[in-house]
């Protein structure tokens, strides 16, 4: 298989796939951006299966607004005079700070007002009710009621910043003030109006962090901001203004210059500093799916109904993860996410400093990893085959997506080793398609050469084997077959051309497929003669076996066609087979106008003569001392040592009777006696072997074998072979 194709196929896509990294195409930059997201949930979603970040104790806890809250208390929103009451069992609780995931952007009208309002209207006011409302009107003022309790502890309120020149009660003190001009250079995100809290609320509270968060352009939300700009000030997060109030500190960024341009690099809490990207954004530091922060509900507080000192020292975010009011996010770890407990995870980060970052020079790291991975794949999947192939398509990405949440967990570095991956992903499925492509066509080649002599399953395991199997000559230890249509010569003048390829046709077929079965090669049919051979073209350690077994079972295809052939009126068919094994040559022999794949040797002419003894002995199959060695499974008649025409060296051959499992007891004794026998016979021990021999045919009339044995101890005993006598028979007929 030619490795250029596929080596420069490979380099070609390293060239894709680094112009892909550099272009500066909006679309194909968007693209990248996308599949960098997706690949970036599938780490986060691996890192938080593989590492537990969920410590024994958290300072964060969440009181939840959740549906069973909702359903015991009322519909939202609750009066503030429940709210107020929720800060106070809070506070009694010991929490530091209270930063509430909701808004309180519009006033909550006195009832006592509105009473004497729809009174007044009926004209159905009494002056003593309405005196006495008058005087208790701030009984009933629940936005007062919820000031006072944001004053007696430390809270943080809800800011939403607008794309609009909008503007909506008041905001709190800012962040930071910078100079227009600074302010003006910085990317971070910058708002034209607000929707705050009523003023009575901030002016109680203070502090306030915008809830601002951005999903990206697949709706997934994976990174938010730390600070928000408006005017000429900067505003921080909810869940950073908390984690400040928690700590006491103030913060300062850090905004190194390059040229003439400002960029944000990150802020400074104290001595921590906190990575951010240009914007100011940071990847949301999931440390777990939802819930995994302390959740207590809402109901359950004002029921006084949690464990003692559960909300000691801790930042308590109030939030709903009611499906009703809308606050769940779809993020890289779950599709409805409460938003809640995403401003948990922020302030969590912000205090351990766990935050993930992706600095510039990931392209550079991600370039050269490209161009690394892509050489070692354009030069050696080629010479992989596709289990190998496959393997790398399973391996490589979960290897990668180790190291790469090894260096995440390790440093806190999110790398993006998709277009790497992707490389030698397309690279292994281009080998692989191009392999399949090359064993289709080495399957038809195979077919041309081979699909007359072997079956179709032999090809397939050719095609699994690495050997090259071509039509060169080479010398193997095989074994060949001989089967032969006994008075073929007298049977075809009895029988129309027409009727005798019928017959043929139909003999045939049957008897080459039990030689495919048996893991043989068809050599050729001469005429009532065919010639198999096994160990080529696939090589076979057990090719006598093979084809010991191959023979019975031929023989036993003829004895069930006996009835068909009757009803067809056909003769019936008897056939010799002779087998021999040894070293042959095969290969594809002729000349450029006709060629065969056979075999040839000394051996093979041996495999042809003994067949050809079969009719002599009177039995249907004869193999050499060579096949017959060592083959326990089956039973054996020694015939005789013979010399065939055309051989200087004499040679043992032996009837092959059935399979060992088929030995009778009596055919157990006969073959012992005439076994002793022949033993006699060779040691020219005449008398006794006759006499052996003599009752063997007196029992078995029909063996031929007896009676050729009989006369020639007859002839011996008239005239002595001599002292020096081999015991070979020689034949000099074919």
């Amino acid at each position: 298989m030619s490795k250029r194709i596929p080596i420069f196929l490979g380099i070609l896509l390293i060239f894709v796939a680094a112009w892909l990294l550099i272009t500066t195409s909006p679309f194909i930059r968007h693209l990248i951006q996308r599949l960098d997201d997706l690949g970036y949930d599938v780490q986060l979603r691996t890192r938080l299966l593989t590492h537990n970040h969920i410590p024994a104790s958290l300072p964060i806890a969440i009181i939840d607004i959740d549906d069973a809250s909702l359903k015991a208390e009322g519909h939202w929103p609750w009066p503030r005079d429940k709210i107020a009451r929720l800060v106070d069992t809070l506070q009694k609780q010991g929490a530091v700070v209270i930063a509430f995931d909701v808004l309180f952007a519009e006033n909550e009208r006195n009832i006592a007002q509105t009473v004497m309002e729809k009174l007044e209207s009926q004209q159905n006011l009494p002056s003593d009710v309405s005196s006495v409302l008058t005087k208790n009107l701030n009984l009933f003022d629940n936005d007062a009621i919820l000031a006072k309790s944001l004053q007696q502890t430390t809270a943080v309120l809800a800011i939403g910043f607008l794309p609009r020149d909008q503007t909506s009660n008041q905001l709190p003190p800012p962040l930071l003030t910078l100079p227009p001009d600074e302010m003006a250079k910085l990317d971070v995100y910058h708002a034209k109006g607000y929707i705050a809290d009523i003023p009575i609320l901030q002016q109680a509270a203070q502090n306030g962090g915008f809830i601002n968060a951005y999903a990206d352009t697949d709706g997934i939300l994976r990174r938010v901001p730390l600070v928000y700009g408006y005017k000429n000030s900067l505003y921080p997060s909810l869940a950073l203004q908390a984690v400040l109030s928690f700590l006491g500190e103030k913060i300062s960024l850090i905004t190194p210059r390059y040229d003439k341009q400002i960029e944000m690099e990150g802020i400074r809490i104290g001595n921590q500093i906190i990575t951010t990207d240009a914007k100011g954004q940071v990847l949301i530091p999931f440390i777990g799916n939802i819930h995994s922060f302390p959740y207590y509900s809402a109901v359950n507080v004002l029921k006084n109904n949690i464990p003692k000192n559960a909300l000691l020292g801790k930042i308590l975010f109030v939030g709903t993860s009611a499906l009703g009011l809308g606050d769940l996010k779809a993020t890289s770890i779950a599709s409805a996410f409460p938003g809640v407990e995403i401003q948990a995870n922020i302030a969590y980060g912000l205090l351990t400093n766990n935050f993930s970052y992706r600095p510039a020079w990931t392209l550079g790291v991600n370039f050269i990893l490209t161009i690394i991975f892509g050489l070692l794949a354009a030069f050696s999947f080629p010479y992989l085959g596709p289990r190998t192939l496959g393997l790398i398509l399973v391996f490589v990405p979960c290897t990668l997506l180790f190291i790469n949440n090894w260096i995440w967990e390790s440093t806190g570095l999110v790398l993006s080793f998709l277009i790497p991956v992707l490389l030698v992903l397309v690279n292994a499925i281009m080998n692989m398609i191009y392999g399949y492509l090359f064993e289709t066509r080495k399957r038809e080649q195979l077919k041309d050469m081979f699909g007359q002599y072997v079956p179709a399953k032999h090809i397939d395991e050719m095609l699994r084997s690495s050997s090259d199997y071509g039509l060169h000559g080479e010398s193997r230890d095989m074994s060949v077959l001989f089967a032969d249509i006994r008075n073929f010569t007298t049977i075809s003048e009895t029988m129309s051309a027409t009727e005798l390829v019928d017959m043929l046709n139909t003999l045939f077929t049957p008897l080459t497929e039990v030689i495919f079965k048996h893991r043989g090669t068809i050599d050729k049919y001469i005429g009532d003669l065919i010639m198999a051979f096994w160990s080529a073209p696939l090589r076979d350690k057990n090719h006598a076996r093979h084809a010991l077994q191959t023979a019975l079972d031929m023989q036993s295809i003829l004895k069930n066609m006996a009835p068909m052939m009757a009803e067809k009126k056909w003769p019936e068919i008897r056939m010799g087979i002779g087998i021999n094994s040894g070293h042959m040559s095969v290969g594809d022999m002729g000349s450029r106008y006709r060629r065969n794949y056979t075999v040839l040797g000394d051996n093979v002419n041996l495999g042809s003569r003994v067949e050809g003894l079969s009719k002599f002995y009177g039995v249907d199959i004869v193999v050499t001392e060579s096949t017959q060695h060592d083959q326990t499974k089956f039973v054996f008649r020694k015939l005789d040592r013979v010399k065939v025409k055309g051989k200087q060296r004499g040679v043992e051959i032996f009837e092959l009777i059935c399979n060992k499992a088929d030995e009778t007891s009596a055919l157990k004794e006969e073959l012992a006696m005439w076994h002793a026998a022949l033993q006699l016979y060779f040691q020219q021990q005449w008398q006794e072997a006759e006499s052996k021999i003599q009752l063997l045919h007196q029992q078995h009339p029909n063996v031929k074998v007896y009676e050729i044995y009989l006369h020639r101890i007859s002839e011996y005993k008239q005239n002595s072979p001599g002292a020096d006598w081999d015991g070979i028979h020689t034949h000099t007929a074919k």
